[in-house]
């Protein structure tokens, strides 16, 4: 079995494939709960690490070392990127919007949009050749329920749920439709800018706030659980079929 672990700025994701691409478990933690992983019994041919937390990142790197006993292959570090990243500073992508690039290739086969709906919106755009091209980046909900609630006087802290009709009757209601209905939009915007080369590019989606915002989005239909997971397994898959 091979372990990949995701690790973001807010949770860690960690998952054993076998034969498929679909994972045979995923475990999901706070970045602060990295001690309580756990996997299975059994052989583990190494563990496939992407991090944008370098802090917990390290924290995985040493439980991998102490739990599972498994080689570390960092993405970036010890497995180099099997993608070109045509960006003006490469090393500055995140990890995990190249990951969703690597499985967003191998899904589509021609390239496309992957729009990561977590902590923050992230779009990674590929070419039909499997080239990285870039993308965009915007606060995603989490993230702007804090801000309205947090740089004003008397906005609360809503966790947005869909407005009982076209408009928000109170309070909550206008954040929840600001943040579900804005968002989509947000998504739907920026996907027909960075498709403007291809307008029929597929376009998936992933991410903890994906089954949220997708139902509300024009331009995204598909979503794909554990793809940035996926990805991190395909890179190491691409290095060892080099």
């Amino acid at each position: 079995m091979l372990l990949v672990a995701s690790v973001g700025n807010t949770t860690i994701r960690l998952a054993g494939f076998e034969d498929g691409d679909q994972p045979a478990f995923v475990e999901r933690l706070a970045v602060g709960e990295v001690e309580g992983l756990s996997v299975p019994e059994g052989q583990f041919e190494g563990l496939v690490l992407g991090s944008v937390n370098p802090t917990a990142g390290a924290r995985v790197r040493r439980w991998a070392a102490e739990g599972p006993k498994c080689p570390v292959f960092e993405l970036r570090a010890e497995l180099p990127i099997p993608m070109p990243i045509l960006c003006e500073s490469p090393e500055r992508v995140g990890v995990d919007r190249v990951a969703n690039a690597i499985a967003l290739h191998k899904h589509t086969g021609r390239g496309g949009i992957a729009v990561d709906f977590g902590s923050a919106i992230s779009l990674a755009v590929v070419s039909p050749a499997g080239e990285f091209l870039g993308g965009a980046i915007a606060p995603g909900m989490a993230m702007s329920a804090r801000a309205l609630h947090t740089d004003t006087a008397l906005l609360p802290l809503v966790d947005p749920r869909p407005p009982r009709d076209s408009i928000g009757r109170d309070t909550e209601e206008a954040i929840s439709a600001g943040l579900l209905w804005g968002l989509a939009g947000l998504a739907d915007r920026l996907i027909e800018h960075l498709a403007g080369p291809w307008p029929g590019a597929p376009v998936v989606a992933t991410g903890g706030d994906a089954t949220r915002l997708v139902p509300h989005c024009r331009r995204v239909s598909t979503i794909i659980p554990h793809l940035t997971l996926q990805g991190l397994r395909e890179a190491y898959l691409r290095r060892q079929r080099q």
